[in-house]
């Protein structure tokens, strides 16, 4: 066996590489494993990976006690160590007085590693809010000379910071950056405006969920309330971060992290294989330059042709130049079908050059959800999404949908009063636990109800009982 000075001078040279290496470095030391515990992030690092289970039970077992043995007759210790918690599991043939001292070697490592990130936290939380800012203003090209390369797609975050920000800004900080790691990790942190920022970045349209964990169990935690946007790329970044924001109005005790879309596993993303979904949206989006694409992809989200000048620092001329030219290109942008699949098709995991869909004038390809999955899987996913409401509430969505969201005509083709087809709406809404003001919600429902119509889905076949105004027992 290493003698004693060996041991620690291994420890030392693996704390100098990483923390990751350090924690491998003990698990060898005492033939055994080594977890790192944070009590918001769970197992930081683990030697093997698959200890990290048996690290976090060890932690709880041990909770409320500052460093001892998990039992009399145990081979693990846990330590209290930089917030976090240091789980050691010594094999068979290991001396007690080699983990005591592996263990101690560690812990006071860990503790130099702590102190030293400290030292540059100050000043990488100002780079963060730089970046972050630069972000937002559509400066992706200097912000990758900055940072050395950026991914294509981000989450936004955005979280009520309350009575102390400082505290609650250090708190999310500890949870999303427990290592030390800080640009390298993806994850901007930062305050603007007295309210917590997080801007997760990814490759794909959609993150591996680890992020929405933390930030989840960060805000239950320490009491804050918060919105997270759909995933967007970095020249989108202006419109998630508006999203985050009026997600975030919704938050409530209780629900304290409200997704911009409402819909999550109900999402028709979650269901279509993401190859086949970006083959689709690459030759959808084929005949548009990237320019197009973005002013498109502005004004879906937006809504609005002043707001997507404005995100992208176009006249509204441009913009709406640009929208001309992509709606020709893709055979027009006047149906709720056609947004709709732009919509899906934009939020397809692909973020490079898309290739030609072939001349222009071909038009977009007839692309109904039964395209992407098989038309079982498609009529369970729309089933189960409009499963709440009854036959005149999908009557009434399915038309008012059809008028792009506009109460007024829709209304008048229903035969109902405004005000009534307004409560129906926010009744609707309410039972799908969605904002309907939502782009990507509006094309996923009206994806679902165009999947699941019938002949008897019209508004000339809504019941009625008597006048223009539809009433039924429990209608507020």
């Amino acid at each position: 066996m290493d003698n004693d000075g060996l041991v620690a001078r291994r420890l030392i040279e693996a704390a100098a590489r990483s923390g990751a290496a350090l924690i491998a470095e003990t698990a060898a030391a005492v033939s055994g494993w080594a977890v790192l515990v944070d009590p918001t992030a769970g197992a930081v690092y683990s030697s093997p990976e698959r200890a990290a289970a048996a690290g976090i039970s060890a932690v709880a077992g041990a909770r409320n006690t500052a460093a001892r043995s998990a039992d009399a007759d145990s081979d693990t210790t846990v330590r209290q160590v930089v917030g976090a918690a240091l789980v050691v599991h010594a094999g068979p043939d290991v001396s007690a007085r080699r983990v005591e001292l592996v263990t101690r070697t560690t812990a006071g490592l860990l503790e130099v590693r702590a102190r030293r990130a400290e030292e540059l936290t100050s000043t990488e939380m100002r780079l963060h809010a730089v970046v972050t800012r630069l972000l937002l203003r559509g400066e992706i090209g200097l912000v990758a000379e900055v940072v050395g390369g950026l991914a294509s797609h981000a989450t936004v975050y955005r979280l009520s910071a309350g009575a102390d920000p400082q505290a609650a800004y250090q708190a999310v900080w500890r949870a999303l950056l427990p290592t030390g790691a800080r640009l390298g990790a993806a994850r901007l942190i930062t305050l603007l405006d007295g309210e917590l920022v997080v801007v997760a970045l990814h490759d794909a349209a959609r993150d591996d969920g680890r992020v929405l964990r933390l930030v989840a169990r960060s805000a239950e935690r320490h009491g804050l309330l918060g919105g997270v946007a759909d995933p967007a790329p970095l020249d989108m970044l202006a419109a998630a971060f508006t999203e985050a924001g009026q997600a975030r109005a919704g938050a409530a005790v209780g629900r304290r992290l409200v997704p911009a879309a409402g819909l999550g596993d109900r999402a028709l993303l979650r269901i279509i294989p993401p190859d086949r979904l970006a083959a689709w949206a690459s030759s959808l989006l084929g005949p548009l330059t990237p320019p197009q694409r973005q002013a498109l992809e502005g004004w879906l989200r937006t809504g609005s042709v002043g707001a997507t000048a404005q995100m992208l620092g176009i006249s509204r001329g441009t913009t709406r130049s640009r929208l001309r030219t992509a709606g020709e290109r893709l055979g027009g942008l006047d149906t709720p079908l056609a947004l709709a699949r732009l919509s899906l098709a934009l939020r397809a995991p692909a973020a490079g050059p898309m290739e030609s869909a072939g001349s222009p004038d071909a038009g977009p390809p007839a692309a109904l959800p039964t395209e992407l999955v098989d038309a079982a899987s498609a009529r369970r996913w729309a089933t189960e999404l409009t499963r709440p409401l009854d036959t005149p509430q999908r009557i009434a969505l399915r038309v008012w949908l059809n008028h792009l969201g506009s109460i007024a005509p829709a209304a008048e083709e229903l035969g109902l009063h405004r005000t009534t087809l307004g409560r129906w709406l926010e009744r609707i809404g309410r039972l799908l636990d969605v904002d309907l003001s939502a782009a990507t919600v509006r094309a996923d429902l009206y994806l679902a109800l165009e999947t699941l119509a019938g002949p008897d889905d019209t508004a000339g076949a809504l019941p009625r009982r008597g006048g223009r105004t539809y009433r039924r027992p429990g209608d507020l």
